[in-house]
C-alpha cells in the first residue's frame, strides 16, 4: 500500500484514506465517503472499478498498529463476508470481491480489508428524512425489499447486518437496499430484525432508537421505562400496527412480544404499503435522489387512471357477485364438492343454546394434542396456556385470541388451533362454542402441526353465532392434524377479539 496513513481510523479529523487513494493493486479508486460503522471499524465509500470502468461499493475495515486485536476481528469480517458471496436477492447489493487484508508499507500504517460490492443508485436511506418523516405507507413501501432480503439471509444461515442506517440505501425505485456487506462479527440474526425495526422507527419519527448510530441522527426519546417511545405517540397519524412492529422488532430477547422473522416484518410492510404510483425520488442531489414538485397535470391523470382501474374492477366484483350468488342457489341442488359453508343465525334471546345433535353417521372422537397456531411469528402465541381448556368440557372456560386494533388481516393474516390426532381420522364436522358472534372459521387439514399455510386443505367454513355451531366438513382422505383457522374476529372498531370456550369434532363412521 502505497498511499501514507493517518494516526487512527476512528478521529475525525483522519485525512486518510482520501478520494482518490487507490486499493487492490491499482484496480479500485476512492470516490466519495458515505458513512462510517465504528462498531468495527468500517468506513463506507463509493469507488470506482478502474478495470472494468464502473462504480463499486466499497466497505473498508480498518486496523491500527495499535491494536492488534483489531487485526482479529477484520480478518473475521472478512472470512463472514466471503460466505456472504452466494447471497443473491434484491435487497441486497451482490457481492464482487474481497481483498484479503494488507499490511501497512511501514510501522505506523494500518492494515485494510476491503468487501467490493455492486453500487447501488439512488440515494441514502437518512436524505429521505430531508424533508421529515415519510408518511406510513411509503416508510413502509421503501422497507419490504429489505426485509426480504432478511428473510433470504437467515434461510441461507446468514446475517445481512442491516443495523446501522449509513449501510443502507435506497434504490430509484424506492426500494432500501444493503449497500454496503461486511457487518461486525459480533452481529447475529437477531440483530437484523432490530435493524429494521429501527429503520422503519427512524423513517415514522426521524429518531434513530439503537445505540452506536450515526453521530447526526437524534436519538429516540424514552419513556419511564427507558425504552423508545411509540411512533404512534409522537405521530398520531402512525398506524398502531406498524408503531408496533417497531417496537416489537426492537425489543431485546426474553421480551417476550418480539418479532422473530424477516417474513413477518415484511407480511407487515406490505400489507400497510403505499400503492407506488408517487414519484419521490429522481436522479439527481449528492445521493442521486430528490423529491419531485407535485405537477396538477399528472396527479389529475393519475386519479383518472384509478378512477377508470376501480370501475373496471368494481364491474369485476359485480360480477363476481352475481355469480357466486348463482352458484350458491344451485348448490342447494348439487353436490359440487367444494368446502360447506355455514352462517349460524342467532337464537332467540330467551331460548338458551341448545346443544348440537350429531347426525347418526358421526361418532366424537378423542383429540390428542392441541396449540395455538400463529404462522405471521409476530411475538407469542395468543394465550397458549389456555388452549387446553377448550377439550375440558367447561363452558365457562376457554381460550381467546388477543385483542387488535384492526381486524385481520391487517396485522395477521389469521390466527388458529391445530387439533392432533392419535391415527389418521375421516372427520365429519366439527362443533363450535362460541359467545363471539361473527366470528369467521375455516376448518383445514395439515400434514403436520407446522405446516405452512398454504400447505392445508380447506373442507369447510363458518360464520359463528352465539352459541354452538356445527361445521359439517367435505369428505376426504383421513387425517391426522385439524386446523381450527379463524380469519375474522368478533368486536367493533379497535377492539377485534374472538374466544372459544368449547371443540368438538365427529368423525365418520365406518
Amino acid at each position: 500500500m502505497s498511499e501514507s496513513a493517518g494516526t487512527g481510523p476512528f478521529r475525525s479529523h483522519l485525512a486518510w484514506p482520501t478520494p482518490g487513494t487507490v486499493f487492490g493493486r491499482g484496480r479500485y479508486r476512492l470516490l466519495s465517503e458515505f458513512g462510517r460503522d465504528d462498531r468495527c471499524a468500517a468506513r463506507l465509500w463509493q469507488g470506482r472499478d478502474l478495470m472494468l470502468d464502473r462504480d463499486v461499493a466499497l466497505t473498508l475495515f480498518i486496523a491500527t498498529p495499535q491494536h492488534p486485536a483489531e487485526l482479529t476481528l477484520i480478518r473475521t469480517a472478512v472470512a463472514r463476508g466471503l460466505r456472504s458471496a452466494r447471497l443473491d436477492t434484491a435487497g441486497a447489493a451482490r457481492m464482487l470481491d474481497v481483498l484479503e487484508p494488507v499490511l501497512g508499507d511501514g510501522p505506523n500504517e494500518p492494515t485494510v480489508a476491503v468487501i467490493v460490492a455492486e453500487w447501488t443508485p439512488g440515494c441514502a436511506l437518512v436524505d429521505l428524512l430531508d424533508g421529515g418523516p415519510l408518511p406510513p405507507p411509503v416508510a413502509a413501501g421503501v422497507l419490504v425489499s429489505l426485509a426480504g432480503a432478511v428473510d433470504a439471509a437467515h434461510s441461507a444461515g446468514l446475517v445481512l447486518g442491516c443495523d446501522h442506517p449509513d449501510r443502507i440505501r435506497v434504490t430509484t425505485d424506492r426500494q432500501a437496499r444493503m449497500a454496503f456487506p461486511g457487518p461486525p462479527t459480533s452481529s447475529g440474526s437477531r440483530d437484523d430484525i432490530r435493524g429494521l425495526g429501527a429503520m422503519l422507527y427512524l423513517l415514522l419519527t426521524g429518531y434513530w432508537p439503537l445505540p452506536d448510530g450515526p453521530p447526526g441522527l437524534p436519538p429516540a426519546p424514552l419513556g419511564t421505562d427507558r425504552l423508545p417511545i411509540s411512533p404512534t405517540t409522537l405521530r398520531p397519524e402512525v398506524p398502531v400496527e406498524l408503531s408496533t412492529l417497531a417496537l416489537r422488532c426492537i425489543a431485546g430477547p426474553g421480551t417476550g412480544g418480539g418479532v422473530h422473522t424477516g417474513s413477518a416484518v415484511r407480511q407487515v410492510l406490505e400489507f400497510h404499503t403505499v400503492t407506488g404510483d408517487e414519484d419521490l425520488f429522481s436522479a439527481g442531489g449528492r445521493g442521486g435522489g430528490t423529491r419531485r414538485p407535485n405537477d396538477p397535470r399528472r396527479a389529475q391523470h393519475r386519479r383518472r387512471i384509478k378512477l377508470g382501474a376501480s370501475m373496471a374492477v368494481l364491474g369485476t366484483a359485480t360480477l363476481l357477485i352475481l355469480g357466486y350468488a348463482g352458484m350458491q342457489v344451485v348448490s342447494v341442488f348439487t353436490d359440487t364438492g367444494g368446502a360447506p359453508l355455514v352462517i349460524a343465525s342467532n337464537p332467540p334471546p330467551s331460548a338458551p343454546a341448545k346443544p348440537a345433535v350429531l347426525p347418526a353417521s358421526a361418532t366424537p372422537v378423542g383429540v390428542k394434542t392441541l396449540s395455538v397456531y400463529d404462522p405471521s411469528g409476530l411475538g407469542s402465541p395468543d394465550h397458549q396456556k389456555d388452549v387446553s381448556r377448550l377439550l375440558d368440557g367447561n363452558p365457562g372456560t376457554g381460550w381467546s385470541t388477543d385483542s387488535y386494533f384492526q381486524q385481520f388481516p391487517a396485522y395477521k393474516k389469521g390466527l388458529g388451533v391445530m387439533l392432533s390426532f392419535q391415527a389418521p381420522t375421516a372427520v365429519a364436522s366439527v362443533t363450535v362454542v362460541s359467545p363471539s358472534q361473527g366470528t369467521v372459521l375455516e376448518i383445514r387439514t395439515a400434514t403436520s402441526p407446522n405446516a405452512r399455510l398454504e400447505q392445508t386443505t380447506l373442507i369447510g367454513t363458518a360464520t359463528l353465532g352465539a352459541g354452538s355451531t356445527r361445521i359439517p366438513l367435505r369428505a376426504g382422505p383421513p387425517t391426522r392434524y385439524l386446523l381450527v383457522w379463524i380469519t375474522t374476529l368478533s368486536g367493533t372498531k379497535d377492539h377485534h377479539q374472538s374466544r372459544l370456550t368449547e371443540l368438538n369434532v365427529q368423525q365418520r363412521a365406518t
